[in-house]
C-alpha cells in the first residue's frame, strides 16, 4: 500500500468509527526547518478546536507490519484523551491586552527556516533567528502555542520591537531556566547499574541548560545576565554547544579545548540523534566572561 493509499484508508476509518457529527481531513503542516508532516484532524461539531495527530510515522508503523485497524484505534484512543472538553474561547487572541502576557520567545536555525521567516517578525542572532509564540499552556508532556504572524502584528497594531521587549520578560517568567549537571544526570541514569568506571572528568565538566518543561530551552542562552552569572560562578568563558532546540550544553573554556573537535561532535549529534525538525545549528558559540559577549 502506498502512502497516499495508507492516508486514504486512515481518514475513511475514522470517519466510519466517529460518524456523520466529525470532520476529518489531513493537512500539510509545516514545522522547524522546513520540516513537512501530515497532520489529521478530527473535528468534532460540539467544539471549535482539534488536536493534529501526526501520520508519518503510524506509516512506518504498517510497514513494520501493525495492523490498519490498530492504527486506527490508537489514533481515535490519542484523539480522545487529547480533544478539549469543550468549545474554547478563541476571541481574546484579537486582543493584545490579553495575549501580551503569554508572549514568548524561541530560537530556531536561521537559513533553514528562511520560508518560514518572510511570514514571521523575527530578530536574527548569530546564524539563529528568534521567533515568537503566544504560549497557551506548557507542562512536562508538551506545550500548546500559537506562532505569532506579521498579521498578527497588525491586528493588534504592534511592532516587533514591542513583542521583544515583552518576551525578553515573559519568557524567563513562564519558562523558568535549569542548569544540570551532566555527571549527576549519569548518576541518575546509571543508579542501578554497576558503572565504577564511570567516572567524571573534572578537567571538563559539562552542564545542560534548559527550561523546566525541556521544551525549546535553547533560548534560555538569552535571558539576561544568566550567562554572564555562570561565568563568574566557574571564573572561566564558555563553550555553547547546541544539541537542539530543546537543549544548549555548556563547556568551560579551557587551553586543552578543541573548538573544531566541539563543533564535530554538534554535527554529529545533529546528523545521528537528532531528528530535522529538533536541529538548532552546527556551529558552535564562544561567551567571553570579560566582554558578556556571545559569539560565534
Amino acid at each position: 500500500m502506498t502512502y497516499q493509499e495508507f492516508i486514504h484508508h486512515i481518514i475513511t476509518g475514522v470517519r466510519d468509527a466517529l460518524g456523520s457529527d466529525y470532520a476529518v481531513s489531513v493537512q500539510d503542516i509545516v514545522k522547524n526547518n522546513d520540516t513537512h508532516y501530515d497532520g489529521l484532524t478530527i473535528l468534532s461539531s460540539r467544539h471549535n478546536l482539534a488536536p493534529t495527530i501526526y501520520l508519518n510515522h503510524y506509516y512506518h508503523e504498517y510497514q513494520n507490519g501493525s495492523p490498519l485497524t490498530d492504527i486506527i484505534c490508537d489514533i481515535l484512543t490519542v484523539y480522545r484523551q487529547n480533544r478539549p472538553s469543550e468549545k474554547i474561547d478563541v476571541s481574546f487572541f484579537t486582543d493584545y491586552n490579553r495575549v501580551k502576557s503569554k508572549i514568548v520567545c524561541k530560537l530556531i536555525n536561521y537559513e533553514r527556516n528562511r520560508g518560514l521567516l518572510a511570514d514571521v517578525p523575527h530578530y536574527r542572532f548569530l546564524d539563529l533567528a528568534i521567533v515568537f509564540n503566544c504560549l497557551l499552556e506548557a507542562g512536562p508532556s508538551g506545550s500548546a502555542t500559537i506562532l505569532i504572524r506579521n498579521q498578527h502584528l497588525r491586528l493588534w497594531s504592534v511592532t516587533r520591537d514591542d513583542l521583544y521587549a515583552i518576551a525578553l520578560v515573559n519568557t524567563p517568567r513562564l519558562l523558568r531556566s535549569e542548569f544540570r549537571n551532566m555527571a549527576d544526570i549519569l548518576k541518575e541514569l546509571t543508579a542501578d547499574t554497576d558503572c565504577s568506571s564511570l567516572q567524571e572528568d573534572a578537567s571538563c565538566p559539562m552542564y545542560i541548560l534548559s527550561n523546566q518543561y525541556n521544551r525549546n530551552g535553547s533560548v534560555c542562552i538569552l535571558y539576561q545576565n544568566l550567562l554572564k552569572n555562570f561565568a563568574e560562578q566557574l571564573s572561566c568563558d564558555l563553550y555553547i554547544l547546541p544539541s537542539s532546540v530543546h537543549e544548549v550544553l555548556i563547556i568551560p573554556a579551557a587551553p586543552s579545548t578543541s573548538c573544531r573537535e566541539l563543533s564535530e561532535m554538534v554535527r554529529e549529534i545533529n546528523l545521528s540523534q537528532l531528528s530535522k525538525e529538533e536541529v538548532l545549528s552546527d556551529h558552535v558559540y564562544y561567551y567571553s566572561k570579560d566582554t558578556a559577549r556571545l559569539t560565534m
